[in-house]
């Protein structure tokens, strides 16, 4: 396991990418768990609502895995699905334990209502670092440019962003 945090760590720095990962459904189904857990001590430590459980550890990894696995398609590389999604899922998961909830801890979140400005540069901070490193996943994974890679990273946050305001909103 250490093997493959150095690699997802050497992903998020660029230095290596998702061909560096084994095609294997056992590893996507690693990064998923491992993605649930950390999403879900994120909103824990958030006091968020019911509704935003769902829409973060139920729509969230479809919308993202099947996402990816459409553009794979796209791309006619569906060959590296499990490559590519493991990759993906892996360094968000290693982004969101080393960045957000350690300062989310540290800034001492209460409730939902009182975001403070620390929380709010945070999420944006992961929010760019989330679409750069994708889009470098993506440029590699469908053999094309960074740009592609960020325009599709970013129609991802932006559809995610979209459905979550669409649930959340009418379930709080």
């Amino acid at each position: 396991m250490q093997q493959f945090l150095k690699v997802f760590l050497d992903i998020v720095l660029w230095r290596r990418g998702p061909q560096d990962l084994p095609s294997s459904k056992f590893l996507v189904f690693a990064t998923l768990l491992a993605n649930e857990l950390v999403s879900a001590l994120h909103l824990v430590v958030m006091h968020e609502s019911a509704a935003a459980y769902f829409v973060f550890l139920v729509i969230d990894p479809l919308l993202l895995m099947g996402w990816i696995w459409l553009v794979l398609r796209l791309y006619n590389r569906s060959d590296r699905y499990a490559q590519t999604i493991s990759a993906v899922l892996g360094t968000s998961t290693l982004l969101a334990l080393l960045l957000s909830v350690p300062l989310l801890m540290l800034a001492g979140v209460d409730h939902v209502e009182t975001r403070s400005a620390l929380e709010q540069s945070l999420a944006v901070g992961l929010i760019i670092a989330f679409v750069l490193v994708a889009a470098r996943i993506l440029k590699i994974a469908t053999d094309s440019n960074l740009f592609t890679g960020i325009a599709v990273a970013l129609t991802y946050v932006i559809a995610l962003n979209a459905v979550a305001a669409w649930i959340i909103g009418t379930g709080t």
